[in-house]
This record gives structure tokens, sequence and C-alpha cells, in this order.
């Protein structure tokens, strides 16, 4: 199972959480002095679940020049983790005082995670992303949450917030990416493309019951300067446990070499041509066995 899991991936998620993490430090840090420690926690919190959904659930759009998915991330996500931010710095708080230091960070950093993992979910429109995303969420969380109180009780105060809230959100952005590789079922993998955005290697997660592939902004797949690619090219449908790949607008699409007119079944393997991209689909179940 592990040879497909995408180390690229993986990484890039750590470090947009990372980077989340890095910028809502710098904003946090100068309302600490706050002596009121429920409006002191409330702010922290919101702004780490801010920028640290804001950032996960855009990267990745912004990464490829589709801005209008890069927006609607930071505003969904964003909104999502400030609020679940708040509430876990609420929680910990709470926590802190029946259960001790280290299980109540764990446990309100746990709620944080959650929450940014649902907001960066949520910008995906899939019910699948949501669920991987909160799953991975959670975990990164908890681990976060025991980073924290293990660095700030070893560090300087500032200094070792500062790492904290970047190791949770880095943590926080792995294990999102680590539980959507795990369960994804099905994804397209690029081959070669003379499309700007779609490099060679890079997956596409089929985990919505409808994927649009075209030139499209909106579009899941996007393939961007191609003009052989048309706006809304190609529809990937997931019915049960089989994905179905048909031609929409007027669009030509290629498996295994030959041009199909209709839906047709994907099995693992076949190459899938759209315009002047080539993608291997793969399942995981068939994936696991080879």
């Amino acid at each position: 199972m592990g040879t497909n899991l995408s180390r690229e991936k993986l990484l890039f998620y750590a470090a947009a959480g990372a980077l989340g993490g890095f910028a809502a430090w710098g904003i946090a840090e100068p309302f600490l002095g706050i002596r009121n420690i429920w409006i002191r926690d409330v702010i922290l919190g919101a702004l780490i679940g801010l920028f640290i959904a804001a950032f996960l659930a855009s990267i990745e759009a912004m990464s490829v020049g589709q801005w209008r998915q890069a927006g609607r991330g930071i505003w969904s996500g964003g909104i999502i983790g400030l609020c679940g931010g708040a509430i876990g710095l609420v929680v910990a708080e709470i926590a802190f005082d029946f259960l001790g230091g280290l299980s109540g960070r764990i446990l309100g950093w746990a709620v944080l995670g959650v929450a940014v993992g649902f907001g960066v979910g949520w910008a995906t429109r899939s019910n699948a992303r949501r669920r991987n995303a909160a799953l991975g969420g959670i975990v990164g969380g908890a681990l976060g949450g025991f980073f924290y109180q293990s660095l700030t009780a070893t560090f300087p105060q500032a200094f070792g917030r500062a790492i904290a809230i970047i190791v949770l959100g880095a943590l926080i952005g792995f294990f999102i990416g680590l539980v959507g590789e795990l369960l994804k079922r099905g994804w397209l993998m690029v081959v070669r493309s003379q499309s700007r955005n779609a490099r060679e290697g890079r997956e596409y997660p089929l985990s919505k019951p409808v994927t649009v592939i075209g030139r499209a902004e909106e579009c899941d797949i996007g393939l961007f300067g191609d003009k052989s690619v048309l706006g809304h090219h190609a529809i990937i449908r997931q019915e049960g446990r089989v994905f179905y790949i048909s031609p929409t607008g007027g669009g030509q699409v290629r498996v295994n070499h030959q041009p199909i007119g209709g839906r047709q079944p994907l099995r693992s393997g076949d190459r899938v041509e759209v315009g002047g991209t080539l993608f291997l689909f793969r399942e995981r179940a068939q994936a696991a066995q080879r």
C-alpha cells in the first residue's frame, strides 16, 4: 500500500500547514499579553485555526493557478478553522483544569485539528474528502497538542510557542494528506501533458461522485493552456465501485488509444487521453495487488 502514497503530496501538505502555523504565530503573538485567559485563548485558537485551515484549503489550487477555487478554500476553510480553533482552545483550557496540562492540550488541539480538517475538506465539495481530512486533522491535532505542551515547557515562551505552532500545522497538514492518500479509491496520474499545470507524476484523486475534466477554472481536473481541451471536456462518474468516463461537449477522449463515444468503465492501468494529456488510471484495490 505504501508504494501508492504520494510522498510529494504529503510533504506539500506538511509544508503548507507549517507555513499556516508560522503566519498564525506571527499574527497572534502581540495578543498574548492579554491578561484575561479566556479572551487570549479564543484569539490564539481562532488565529491558528484560521491560518492553518486557509493555507491547507487553498495551497493546492493556488499552485496551479485556480484562483477561484483557492479563494473559495481560503473563505470556507478559514471560517471553519477560525471557529473550530477558538472552540478548541477553550476546550483545552477547561480540560487543562480537570485532566492536567498534557491531556488538556491533546484534547483541545484535537478539536482544532478536526475543525481544520473539515474546513479543508469542505472547500473540495467532496464528502469523502471532508471525512478523510477531518480524520487526518484530529490525529495531527492530537499529536500537535503533545508536542505543543512539550516544546512550550522546554524552550523559552515565545520561541517554544513559535516552534510548537509550526509543528502543529505541519502535523495537521501531514496527516490530512496521509489519510487522504490511504483512503483514496481511484485516481488519475499524469504521464505526460501539454497543459501548463498538469506536470508529470501529479495525481488527481477521484473522490467526488462526478469529476469534471477540462480547461475551465472550475473543473475538478483543470488542464490549462492546452487549446485542444474544451472548457468541460470529459466527466468521470463513480457508481458503486466502478468509475465510468465519458466525453462531454463534443470533446474527444481516448482510452488505451481508442476513441470512446459514450460511457466506458475504467480499469486499473487504463491509459486515458484528454487533449494533450495522458493519464494513467489506478484503483486502490487493484493497485495493492500489483
